[in-house]
């Protein structure tokens, strides 16, 4: 069956919107999220309190991909609107499915930038922000936020 689509796909003279519309019929669809790792110029570690979340409230920025947005950008964008808070992207730390979910998840490494004052939340969905040092974070982080915590400050050196 595959051979004789495939087959289709090659002869029939398909043009780029039919082709987009199969792709998206005949393929599984996923949410992509964005996770950051902020780090300040002190190797101090961003980390949000949620309000939604009842196991870990404490945990790093995240936020969805929207459509036809750059995953990178997502992540500035979530930390604007969440904390008003400016970050350059200095890598990509990991990229992983979430196994039961349709979800990807893509984690940046990001250093901070302004405002002087810090951060402080701005959207419903966060009810207190900071920067702290490993060892001294608010409450325990969910798994693999704090792997990736490690990956990050060793990546700059912290």
């Amino acid at each position: 069956m595959k051979r004789l689509l495939l087959w289709l796909w090659k002869v029939l003279p398909f043009g780029r919107r039919p082709q987009t519309v199969a792709l998206w019929l005949l393929n599984r669809k996923f949410i992509v999220g964005v996770i950051g790792v902020v780090v300040d110029g002190s190797g101090r570690v961003l980390l949000l309190k949620h309000y939604y979340r009842n196991e870990y409230p404490w945990g790093l920025p995240s936020g969805w991909v929207k459509r036809g947005e750059q995953p990178g950008e997502a992540m500035r964008r979530e930390l604007r609107e969440e904390v008003g808070l400016e970050a350059k992207v200095v890598s990509v730390l990991e990229t992983r499915a979430d196994p039961s979910l349709p979800r990807l998840d893509i984690t940046f490494l990001l250093r901070a930038g302004g405002p002087a004052s810090g951060p402080r939340p701005l959207d419903v969905e966060i009810t207190d922000a900071g920067f702290f040092r490993p060892g001294e974070f608010p409450g325990e982080l969910p798994d693999p936020q704090p792997e990736l915590v490690r990956k990050g400050l060793a990546q700059l050196g912290f």
